[in-house]
């Protein structure tokens, strides 16, 4: 197990479970996911943020990317997000799921769009004030229901001292 407390050991945790390459990236944030994606030279990523803030960056620094259309950034809350038929191989949130409202409209959005692996990294309390400026009480709140949701749909959880995972293959 990865003791790594970052957003990156977060990241290179969940890495070998990403299948195919087509790739939504829920909450783009400091573009860390997309950084590692972006290694992948068969990949298109999808990377959906509402604060659309460190798009300036990834633009400049991904500019050939997105001029060839492997690099798509979208700002849009992930509930409200609409691609059509498009439908991706894995979904992946990174310490992101926390900062919607209902997390859990959050992760099912991910399921209808998606036909392979969903994976899903966030907080828990016990992060609160260390590794994010949350409360262990709001953490707490959404990691319970979306542990409810992810066992009630068949999901694997595993439990890190800062943060939890949860991961599901869908055979669509």
């Amino acid at each position: 197990m990865n003791d790594d407390n970052s957003l990156g050991g977060m990241l290179s945790e969940v890495l070998h479970l990403i299948t195919g390459n087509k790739i939504l990236d829920v909450g783009t944030g400091f573009g860390i996911v997309v950084s590692k994606l972006m290694e992948r030279s068969d990949t298109q990523v999808f990377s959906v943020d509402p604060e659309a803030w460190s798009f300036a960056s990834l633009h400049s620094a991904y500019e050939k990317h997105i001029k060839a259309g492997r690099l798509n950034l979208v700002e849009s809350r992930i509930e409200d997000f609409n691609i059509g038929n498009y439908v991706f191989d894995t979904s992946i949130a990174i310490a992101s799921l926390h900062h919607l409202a209902d997390p859990v409209l959050g992760i099912k959005k991910m399921e209808k769009l998606t036909r392979g692996s969903i994976i899903v990294t966030d907080w828990n309390e016990a992060s609160a004030g260390i590794h994010n400026p949350h409360s262990s009480e709001s953490l707490a709140e959404k990691e319970r229901t979306l542990k409810r949701h992810a066992l009630e749909a068949g999901y694997s959880v595993l439990d890190h001292r800062y943060w939890y995972m949860l991961h599901k293959r869908i055979g669509k």
